[in-house]
């Protein structure tokens, strides 16, 4: 009876034996990474190839064959990156500088780290002692709206709301005070909550825009409304800060694909 088991069992050990080994599956996987690859399905090649790594760990000569295509993949990736980066600069730069010609650039080399490109409209020259907006853009390319507040006496600005038709939206910062023939408070909001200011004025350019400054006092508080001028120069700031964004984006985008490109090119 033993010797019918040892006989009905020989075949299927023979068929197994017969099977593909570890390797030769490994590498039937990166074959197909390769065909994937050269079809631009870069996604299941990574899919393939990490099939490689987890299910065969003991075979090291594949995995390594392995990573090289992993590593020919991402140098594929960031010459498709940089072609995209360089294709849309020119584009975003022909349009910072059309708009540039309605801002000053304005620097004090002695005290001040960046400069700042500010509207034409919205210089501080031209608002001296009244209740105003201005917005600029720094040379480090962050967006920074300030709140003008002038009168008599101090308010400790705490915060600045704008509305229309009922929307209303919120935004706070730091403060700045001093006294020189009357009092004058100056509040800084940066960067994000900056644009999110400048979007709420350029999405209302049409309607009016109601201006409330608060201070440390419910009864300190003073309303004015946005002229006709102020919203096209706050709405120019806002498209000049998502441009200045846009190029950032594009210019770091641009830089990693180029250094995976030297690294790869280098190590070859």
């Amino acid at each position: 009876m033993r010797g019918k088991y040892v006989i009905f069992l020989l075949p299927f050990l023979f068929l197994s034996a017969c099977g593909p080994s570890d390797a030769e599956q490994a590498q039937q996987l990166i074959e197909n990474a390769r065909v994937s690859v050269e079809k631009g399905q870069w996604h299941q090649a990574r899919f393939l190839l990490d099939s490689v790594h987890d299910t065969f760990p003991a075979e090291v000569e594949k995995r390594r064959l392995a990573k090289a295509l992993e590593d020919s993949i991402v140098y594929l990736e960031a010459q498709k990156t940089l072609s995209y980066a360089d294709s849309i600069l020119p584009p975003l730069e022909q349009k910072i500088d059309a708009l540039l010609k309605q801002f000053r650039y304005e620097k004090d080399e002695k005290y001040e780290e960046y400069g700042r490109y500010v509207h034409r409209l919205l210089t501080t020259s031209s608002n001296t002692s009244r209740n105003f907006l201005q917005a600029y853009m720094r040379d480090d390319r962050k967006t920074i709206v300030k709140s003008y507040y002038f009168g008599n006496t101090p308010v400790n600005q705490q915060s600045l709301s704008l509305s229309v038709n009922g929307e209303e939206v919120q935004f706070t910062g730091s403060n700045h005070a001093f006294e020189v023939e009357g009092w004058h408070e100056i509040m800084s909001i940066e960067d994000e909550p900056a644009l999110r200011l400048l979007n709420f004025i350029s999405a209302h350019t049409q309607d009016r825009v109601r201006v409330k400054g608060q201070g440390d006092k419910p009864s300190k508080s003073w309303v004015y409304y946005l002229n006709d001028k102020e919203k096209t120069a706050l709405s120019q700031t806002y498209e000049l800060g998502w441009l200045m964004k846009d190029i950032l984006r594009a210019e770091d985008m641009r830089n990693k694909a180029q250094r995976q490109i030297d690294r790869y090119e280098n190590g070859k």
